[in-house]
């Protein structure tokens, strides 16, 4: 009996257990997804002290943070988030956003299709130039104005956008952290990103707003009833709108330039979350804002939802679990090159899809690592990584960092998304799109294109 308790109870299917709890109270939908996630980072670092395979801290402040919960957090996420928060918030004070708003919904003549299209292609472009994060938490702000103006349903908008900002990201070196991940490990330039994913990226984009056209049908449905209505809204001046201009002016100063160096910041040596903390500390000294007020209106929630989270994947990752799934594939890529690259894309989006993509990203690029240093082609496989996990994010609510920042702000805005909505939504999306990139990328591995 104590053998089988023993058998059972060893560090992979303990940090399963607890994952798979954690998701399904996630899935539920009942309790607030922090105090879940929180209390699933509980559980498996208990686990991993009891079972000896994941530790709370270093013994000393000079021992290795591997197998930690201080190793596992990406604090380069947490910190990008935090930082653009408050840039954020200090924007959202100026009025910039309800001037947008109005101007982009005169142009669209408030129609919800234009409208949707509009927001979706710009999050993709700016997604891919600079950080779907940063984007998403700029652009989600104007699209929750806008729906306050025309009193029409944000979340079609708002979770079009964040799939937007997901497809375009997989487009760049700097478009997803993966990216830069995988960039650094194979040698990968940014015109390298461009060429051999750009294009995928935006056929994705058109296939995306394709399937957004049947699944939000009665939201598109949406026009202006009456001639008096649209009256209204053309009538309306959008620089009324500007409460504080001094501000504004010296808080696009600081957004254009934290914005060039997110665009430089290899070159530089800056991490992404430097250039965001940066920013808000300048943010903070030029406009002196009450700091209690921006503090406030930080989502706190999202940041600590993160943390648990990378929480428990670090367990699943000191488990030996992540590293086991990417030896695997090392093997299928041995005996089968093609199938290697289909069992990439779509086993690292459906990975991506239930844990973060980072720590999966981390565990993978070694063995394609060791696998080139035998000889054997693992350029297409890079691009099938890239692509599955920039799609996979996608499919659930905590997929990717933008994901969770919509879902937090719609709860605020008063439309809640929910976790099984997004589900409904994203699942057949993300499918869609990884046959239709399945397909791109196997014809581009026949031509000859991602060969080397």
């Amino acid at each position: 009996m104590a053998l089988e308790l023993e058998t059972i109870l060893n560090p992979v299917t303990v940090s399963l257990a607890i994952l798979a709890v954690t998701y399904v109270f996630l899935f539920l939908d009942k309790i607030h997804r922090t105090i879940i996630s929180l209390a699933g980072a509980t559980a498996m670092v208990l686990a991993g002290k009891l079972l000896g395979f994941y530790k709370t801290l270093p013994e000393s402040p000079h021992d290795s943070l591997e197998n930690t919960v201080l190793g596992a957090i990406d604090w380069n996420t947490i910190w990008l988030l935090f930082g653009m928060m408050v840039i954020v918030g200090i924007l959202e004070e100026t009025g910039i956003f309800e001037y947008i708003a109005i101007k982009l919904t005169k142009l669209t003549r408030g129609r919800y299709w234009p409208m949707m299209l509009a927001l979706g292609w710009f999050t993709f472009i700016a997604s891919a130039l600079l950080d779907n994060v940063t984007t998403i938490i700029f652009v989600s702000s104007i699209t929750v104005s806008i729906a306050s103006l025309l009193k029409v349903n944000p979340i079609p908008l708002l979770i079009g956008e964040a799939i937007m900002s997901g497809v375009g990201g997989m487009a760049t070196l700097v478009g997803d952290p993966p990216n830069i991940i995988i960039g650094s490990a194979a040698a990968l330039s940014f015109v390298d990103f461009v060429v051999y994913l750009g294009t995928v990226a935006v056929i994705l984009g058109f296939v995306t707003n394709a399937v957004f056209r049947w699944i939000f049908r009665n939201d598109i449905a949406y026009q202006v009833q009456t001639s008096e209505d649209l009256k209204e809204l053309m009538a309306l001046d959008e620089r009324e709108a500007l409460r504080d201009p001094r501000t504004l002016v010296k808080m696009l100063i600081v957004f254009g330039a934290v914005l060039l160096l997110f665009v430089l910041h290899g070159k530089l040596h800056l991490l992404p979350s430097e250039v965001a903390v940066a920013g808000a500390a300048a943010a903070l000294l030029w406009v002196r804002p009450n700091l209690v007020e921006v503090l406030n209106r930080t989502k706190w929630d999202v940041l600590l939802f993160f943390a648990g989270l990378f929480v428990i994947i670090g367990g699943l990752e000191a488990a030996g679990i992540l590293g086991a799934i990417a030896g695997w594939i090392g093997d299928v890529v041995l005996e089968y090159p093609v199938l290697a690259l289909l069992v990439i894309l779509w086993g690292s989006a459906i990975l991506s899809a239930i844990v973060d993509n980072i720590p999966f990203t981390i565990a993978l690029v070694p063995i394609l690592l060791n696998l080139q240093g035998m000889g054997v082609d693992v350029f297409p496989l890079w691009w099938g990584l890239a692509a599955g996990v920039a799609i996979g994010g996608c499919a659930t609510p905590i997929g990717a960092s933008a994901n969770v920042y919509v879902l937090s702000l719609s709860e605020r805005s008063g439309h809640p998304i929910g976790f099984r909505r997004w589900l409904r939504i994203g699942l057949p999306t993300v499918f869609v799109l990884l046959v239709v990139a399945s397909a791109l990328l196997y014809g581009m591995y026949e031509l000859g294109w991602l060969r080397r």
